[in-house]
């Protein structure tokens, strides 16, 4: 296991060497959601890539099947029915966990980049760590009260590895962990107040 994935474990869920993609200069963002199509296209698939897409419908059949199992005892259909209730408020769960292609600095600044802008839109980091070669950053939207989306930026410029991890829809940030574990969605068992 690289570093990286083993911080992304602790903490959390080809480009051209002057230029991005023009829809890489603006991942699309609508509440909690966060498009990542844009990391996605740096991915080499020539390694070893992890990726999670699951919407609304995936979801929903999650939540129902959560609680079909009858023969359960009383610890099993307590699990089930948080998993119900977990599921049914998300909308998307969205990952990809890869090594990046062509030069690392293209996708450090694309990081970095949709940090400061998902920053400046109104989302709140959780976690920030940063040094010239990389960076990792954890930030939630907020509708209301309510958590709607988290976002986990991570890059290393040494080992090429990047993760986007995007969670959107009514997030109970206590049950985070468990999430990362049913989905392979690194690190978000060790966010503040998982459980």
């Amino acid at each position: 296991m690289t570093p990286l994935r083993t911080t992304v474990l602790a903490l959390l869920l080809a480009a051209a060497p002057a230029s991005l993609p023009a829809r890489a200069e603006s991942p699309k963002v609508a509440g909690g959601y966060v498009d990542g199509s844009m990391f996605r296209e740096l991915i080499d698939e020539s390694k070893e890539v992890v990726e999670v897409n699951l919407d609304g419908a995936i979801l929903q059949a999650l939540a129902n099947s959560a609680s079909d199992d009858h023969d359960k005892d009383a610890a099993d259909a307590k699990h089930a029915k948080a998993n119900k209730d977990l599921f049914a408020k998300l909308k998307s769960i969205h990952a990809v966990i890869g090594t990046v292609k062509g030069p690392s600095s293209a996708a450090l600044a694309l990081v970095q980049k949709t940090d400061q802008r998902l920053a400046a839109a109104g989302w709140q980091r959780i976690a920030r760590i940063t040094s010239p070669e990389s960076t990792i950053s954890v930030l939630t939207h907020t509708a209301g009260d309510k958590v709607d989306g988290l976002v986990a930026l991570i890059f290393d410029a040494g080992d090429k590895e990047l993760v986007f991890a995007n969670l959107a829809g009514e997030i109970d940030v206590t049950q985070l962990g468990e999430i990362g574990e049913k989905f392979n969605v690194p690190g978000l068992s060790a966010l503040p107040g998982v459980r």
